[in-house]
């Protein structure tokens, strides 16, 4: 037993013997000594546990900055433009974004005409371990553009930003709450403790939900179709999220990329594994109480949430489509075409033809990874280019 499983079964002793799942995952994942995050031995990427977009291929950064390009001349080009990344992992995103970001506006102001933008990039993240991999990451290319923030209010003009709030696999390493249909009503699942002989055990109980808004997140739809044993998350926290991402905006938008889908889609797929998934070196495990803090735990997205907290916050919903139309409207396939031309004499041009295809192709990320784009006050264009 780790000092992180000890601590995790003295505050369920101390809440009277249950606690929510969505507390046990937030102790697992975020403790600031031993969770998963936070942990001086967790590595992301092909020796770690998982790895995401950004660490594939450069491509999916240089797509982004383009549409960040895009959304800063919608705004109607303004001097200064902050984009807002919230959880960097490892900064590749950052690097390549930032990169890309500095061709566009040579390309766009390198006869003299114009002005650069001011551009402001902050970096929301609370782990120290991936700080430190995210400044390694982007020395060469920060140029003084960069901060880093624990929390998204602490982040300079919050509530006033003109620009972009964004992020690539936030949402599904949130915690949350996990709901179960028992005996034909809906309940949650609480993570309790047995002892045994060799050490205590977690286990799950139903019991009355912990927070009544956790059944306001599902529709009458999708409380019909779940049928008895069914286990399903929600997270509360998604929405306090897209919200805090909402009032950090004066004007611009919010940018999110994950995996998940609209209800009630996402919860009858999400239902046949039980709602989370775990993963260790690049293997999907189902059991959240083992290893605990030294496995990843997510949850598939709920995108109809998102859209309705945001707006209730004032975000109207401008594009929902999967990662395989957003990079295609934004160079992808051109970059593709390329690369194919030079594969029949260069293996290295098609190995990385090939994982460049992992981002796009609907077997790979592209299906699996959803785009919402959100618009906070008014835009030039908001379909220009």
């Amino acid at each position: 037993m780790n000092l992180l499983q000890k601590r995790i079964i003295e505050k369920i002793r101390l809440a009277g013997g249950r606690i929510p799942f969505a507390d046990y995952m937030a102790e697992a994942l975020y403790h600031p000594e031993w969770g998963y995050y936070n942990r001086p031995e967790m590595t992301i990427g092909e020796r770690g546990d998982f790895y995401t977009s950004p660490m594939i291929h450069p491509i999916f950064g240089q797509c982004v900055a383009r549409q960040m390009f895009r959304f800063w001349r919608q705004l109607d080009a303004p001097p200064a433009f902050t984009i807002v990344e919230m959880g960097a992992g490892t900064g590749a995103l950052a690097r390549d974004l930032l990169a890309e970001w500095d061709r566009l506006q040579a390309a766009a102001f390198g006869t003299g005409t114009g002005q650069p933008v001011d551009l402001r990039y902050r970096i929301v993240e609370q782990s120290p371990v991936l700080r430190e991999m995210q400044r390694e990451s982007t020395r060469e290319i920060a140029n003084g553009r960069i901060s880093w923030h624990s929390t998204l209010p602490e982040v300079p003009g919050y509530g006033s930003l003109t620009g972009v709030v964004f992020s690539n696999e936030l949402f599904d390493a949130l915690p949350v709450h996990r709901l179960t249909m028992q005996d034909g009503r809906l309940q949650e699942l609480y993570v309790t403790v047995r002892d045994a002989g060799e050490g205590a055990v977690f286990e799950e109980e139903p019991g009355q939900l912990s927070d009544e808004k956790l059944a306001s997140v599902l529709s009458d739809e999708i409380l019909r179709q779940l049928e008895e044993g069914d286990r399903l998350a929600v997270s509360l926290l998604a929405g306090d999220a897209i919200g805090a991402m909402a009032d950090a905006l004066r004007q611009g938008f919010v940018l999110t990329i994950d995996y998940g889908d609209l209800a009630p889609d996402m919860y009858r797929k999400s239902v046949r594994t039980g709602g989370i998934r775990c993963y260790r070196k690049q293997t999907l495990v189902f059991n959240p109480y083992e290893r605990v803090g030294e496995q990843d735990i997510t949850a598939d997205v709920d995108f109809s949430y998102l859209q309705r907290m945001g707006e209730e916050k004032g975000l109207r919903t401008i594009w929902f489509l999967t990662q395989t139309e957003f990079l295609e409207g934004l160079g992808f396939l051109a970059k593709v075409t390329e690369l194919q031309r030079l594969a029949f004499q260069d293996l290295r041009a098609d190995f990385e033809l090939q994982k460049m295809l992992t981002l796009y192709l609907p077997q790979g990320l592209g299906d699996a990874c959803k785009v919402l784009i959100q618009r906070k006050g008014s835009c030039v264009g908001v379909d220009a280019d």
